[in-house]
């Protein structure tokens, strides 16, 4: 046991004392800040101003599509035909009237306008817009879409209105009649109820890709350093003072000690954040994520589970072969399961109490993920997350035992590298 502790002290302040370890620490709280409040901040504070003209041939509508454009961006919202209101967005319309005697002579203004650079872009009504529904926008830049979509609807509109109108119908009545139902998200639990307007699925994202990407890192890790062991010939020494299997288990407990630290230290920095956004004058306002204690005392939880689960399969890939690129082929079988689970993640996100998600989350090599993302959208039964935690403990005593013993005759062996038959034997005899 004595053993075991030092090399897992040797391993972890190995890890925690390398210049990557130290700036991927800094550097994740601030890369996972950005994430929550950069898009938050710009579409709260972002707005962006376009210029145009509305070339009418038709003769009728351009006073009903310039009060459509100026009317949506101070509510951010707009109606549709139907006076459904739809999002907005950040663009706002700055409406300039047509210069020239005649049509032609507008169209001519309108161009000239755009490519000097006073005017953003124009629309031309032609004369069958209200029969054929067709009408056209000139602009330098034809990609800005959320702007395009505003013209589209402010037209669409308005030549609905029109329409209607000359039908003998009310258009204010219509809308009136086809006002748009406003359906709050509120999240149930014994706390109460809660409004959802969707930034709990980016705190899911963010957990559970700390667990993905931490176990294969970490995983990566404990593997490159065997390799590195083997290749110097530093591990002939270790093993005449410890036994293979001492060294493993110390080298997990090291690597897996250091990761836990730098994902607990980002954990830290992200509750520091949530904490934060009510008293500080610049997070005013954003919608952030709530955190939840009980995510937070799962995470190491389901961050260990993962990482000890993947990184024995590593570390037994790394004793078995002399280089990463040797390494590369035995990789991808081990990843496996682990991709597997992000593949499933839409499906349980979308319904994480449903029979397919629970039994998935209980599959041990996808638990570490699919069970901490069923945690994270909706609490599953207690008895759930135990099984799921006994039978990830379990399949790890049974793969951390394989492990030990490719590892320990893999370790003092060189040349080519062996096949999966060959280190199925190591398992049988070892």
């Amino acid at each position: 046991m004595s053993d075991i502790l030092v090399i897992a002290k040797r391993e972890f302040t190995e890890r925690v004392r390398t210049k990557a370890f130290v700036i991927g620490t800094i550097l994740g709280p601030i890369f996972m800040g950005g994430i929550m409040i950069v898009p938050a901040m710009m579409a709260s504070k972002l707005a962006k101003s376009v210029s145009i003209t509305v070339i009418d041939v038709e003769g009728s509508l351009r006073a009903l599509v310039e009060e459509s454009l100026r009317g949506g961006p101070e509510s951010g919202e707009e109606t549709d035909n139907l006076g459904r209101s739809r999002n907005r967005g950040t663009t706002q319309f700055v409406i300039k009237p047509p210069q020239g005697a005649d049509l032609t002579a507008q169209r001519e203004a309108a161009k000239q306008a755009v490519l000097n650079g006073t005017l953003d872009a124009y629309v031309v009504l032609p004369p069958a817009v209200l029969t054929e529904s067709k009408a056209e926008y000139y602009a330098k830049s034809v990609t800005d879409f959320e702007g395009i979509r505003a013209v589209d609807r402010a037209i669409e509109k308005a030549v609905f209105g029109k329409r209607i109108s000359a039908a003998g119908i009310d258009p204010a009545h219509v809308a009136a009649l086809t006002k748009p139902l406003d359906l709050k998200r509120l999240r149930v639990s014994d706390k109460g109820e809660q409004e959802d307007r969707g930034v709990s699925f980016f705190l899911s994202l963010i957990l559970v890709m700390m667990i993905y990407i931490g176990t294969l890192m970490w995983g990566q890790v404990v593997m490159t350093g065997v390799i590195e062991e083997k290749s110097n010939r530093v591990v002939e020494v270790i093993v005449s003072s410890t036994t293979p299997r001492n060294l493993l288990f110390g080298k997990l407990v090291g690597v897996g000690g250091a990761g836990l630290l730098q994902f607990g230290l980002w954990i830290l920095a992200l509750v520091g954040v949530s904490a934060a956004s009510g008293s500080l004058a610049f997070l005013s306002g954003l919608d952030l994520p709530e955190i939840n204690p009980v995510l937070i005392a799962a995470f190491p939880i389901f961050f260990l589970l993962g990482f000890f689960l993947y990184a024995s399969l590593y570390a037994a890939i790394g004793a078995a072969v002399n280089t990463i690129q040797e390494a590369q082929n035995f990789i991808f079988p081990v990843m496996l399961p682990i991709i597997m689970a992000m593949v499933c993640w839409p499906l349980v996100m979308r319904a994480p109490d449903s029979t397919l998600s629970v039994v998935l989350s209980l599959i041990p090599f996808m638990t570490p993920i699919l069970m901490f993302l069923r945690m994270s959208v909706l609490m599953p039964p207690v008895w759930q997350i135990a099984l799921s935690v006994v039978l990830t403990s379990l399949t790890i005593a049974i793969v951390i035992w394989i492990a030990a013993r490719i590892y320990r005759v893999g370790i003092l062996m060189y040349g080519k590298p062996p096949n999966f038959p060959e280190m199925v034997r190591w398992v049988r005899h070892g």
